[in-house]
């Protein structure tokens, strides 16, 4: 049975620096040196030295026609912007990935944990026929899920893949951790399994206890159980489950991204099955690289009931076609195993490129859904991910739903806005990381969509 796990030791070093390929939990390069992905030289980081450029509209279809009905929209303009993105951006997950079985197989039944606050169930979720000994016919991703204690129903979820394995988001002891990647001084990564001094070490940026307190579920898994976060690993992916013998890579074959948006879907798909869940609301969260993850997962799982982004930029909610920080010819070559092969083929035109941030946000529609930027993260752009939620909102105003007004201006540090609406944005004050203020924002934002847990 293969095992696929993460590719640095200290989990943390995932949410530092890097929003560039970032989508989840930013990371810096392999080894003892950092980049400072907000002064690199020979990146635009003037607003001011940005060329004209033509933003994306998510209502105009191919053929230039307005769309001017949520009938265009859900037939035409969609299934169009989706196609988009599987072509040019992440790749089209094969029909083989979509309809694979999926075996649950109990780790650890609901026990109490947390000193109380919590009960703590652990799956694995195993994909593909039943194997036979020695062979490599199916993979499995480790589930984490706390439930608070005084829940007296289904409760509310919100899931995210973590960058450090299980073990990293809270000091819990209970919890059984699968390997995580290692790679030193960028060579090949390998598994390990993850040292004490991993246990935790993302706690801030999971805040674990505040969602449980607040009564919502947290549920999560290691991104890396689907794919290494390096290049050249196919063999070592989720994605090499269904690779047909004697197939050639077509230019719209999926990446990581989409893997892990599998992923993402795959475990949502669970948690929606399960009696302690509340169905009709669970959400999906990620930061820079597993924030691209959890945007497309939320583009094409209407399973999935709200989308809590943080900073997922270029290639995520950002605006590619902006030329301000990461461009298409870093995100291409630094991390080629991301995106499909014709991503590579917009290097140097990234004001060409025909899928963009606001398009991808607009296909989250009429769903909630919460885009976040940090003020010293200029290499994800802040201001380009507001303008593509500002944009991705005319169509949750064309849907019948409350979204932002098309004039709103981009808001001061530090102050949320459109919590009232079904497309709320914040840039709080900060580097590219997720914060106790980005949960709490995002909490008390499900609370006015979805209603405050009555367990509370």
């Amino acid at each position: 049975m293969r095992k696929v796990s993460g590719f640095w030791r200290q989990a943390r070093w995932l949410c530092v620096v890097l929003c560039a390929g970032a989508a989840a939990c930013a990371s810096p390069a392999p080894g003892p040196k950092t980049v400072d992905y907000n002064n690199m030289p020979g990146y635009n980081y003037d607003e001011a030295k940005i060329p004209p450029y033509e933003l994306l509209d998510p209502q105009r279809m191919a053929d230039g026609k307005p769309v001017t009905t949520p009938q265009q929209w859900w037939t035409q303009r969609r299934p169009e912007i989706v196609k988009l993105f599987e072509d040019n951006i992440y790749g089209r997950t094969p029909a083989a990935a979509e309809q694979a079985p999926v075996r649950v197989e109990s780790v650890e039944g609901r026990t109490p944990a947390l000193d109380g606050l919590a009960y703590r169930e652990q799956v694995d979720l195993i994909f593909g026929p039943a194997p036979k000994p020695g062979s490599h016919t199916a993979w499995r991703m480790r589930v984490l899920l706390y439930l608070p204690a005084r829940a007296t129903g289904p409760v509310p979820v919100i899931f995210g893949l973590n960058g450090g394995g299980n073990q990293s988001v809270v000091d819990d002891p209970g919890i059984k951790p699968t390997d995580i990647w290692v790679s030193e001084d960028e060579q090949a990564p390998h598994p390990e399994t993850p040292g004490a001094d991993t246990r935790g070490s993302q706690s801030t940026q999971w805040q674990v206890k505040t969602v449980l307190s607040r009564g919502y579920g947290l549920a999560t898994a290691y991104y890396q159980d689907l794919e290494p976060d390096a290049k050249d690993q196919r063999a070592n992916s989720v994605r090499a489950l269904f690779d047909a013998p004697g197939t050639v890579s077509a230019p719209n074959e999926w990446g990581a991204v989409a893997a892990w948006a599998w992923g993402y879907r795959k475990a949502v798909a669970y948690l929606r099955s399960n009696p302690a869940v509340d169905a009709a609301h669970v959400a999906v969260t990620g930061h820079s690289r597993l924030g691209k993850a959890a945007d497309w997962a939320a583009a094409t799982t209407p399973e999935i009931g709200a989308l809590l982004s943080t900073e997922s930029g270029k290639g995520g909610q950002s605006i590619q076609r902006r030329e301000l920080g990461e461009t298409v010819k870093h995100l291409a070559e630094k991390f080629p195993h991301w995106m499909c092969p014709a991503y590579a083929t917009w290097i140097n035109r990234d004001q060409q490129i025909p899928a963009d941030g606001n398009m991808l946000l607009s296909l989250v529609a009429p769903r909630p859904l919460y885009a976040a930027s940090a003020n010293d993260d200029r290499w994800a752009d802040p201001k380009g991910e507001f303008l593509a939620l500002r944009s991705a909102a005319t169509t949750y105003t064309l849907l019948g739903t409350s979204a932002l007004p098309p004039d709103t201006a981009m808001p001061a540090v530090d102050r949320p806005i459109g919590t009232d609406t079904n497309t709320a944005y914040h840039i709080r004050s900060g580097k590219h990381d997720v914060t106790a203020f980005d949960w709490q924002r995002y909490l008390d934002f499900l609370d006015t969509r979805w209603g405050a847990p009555v367990h509370r």
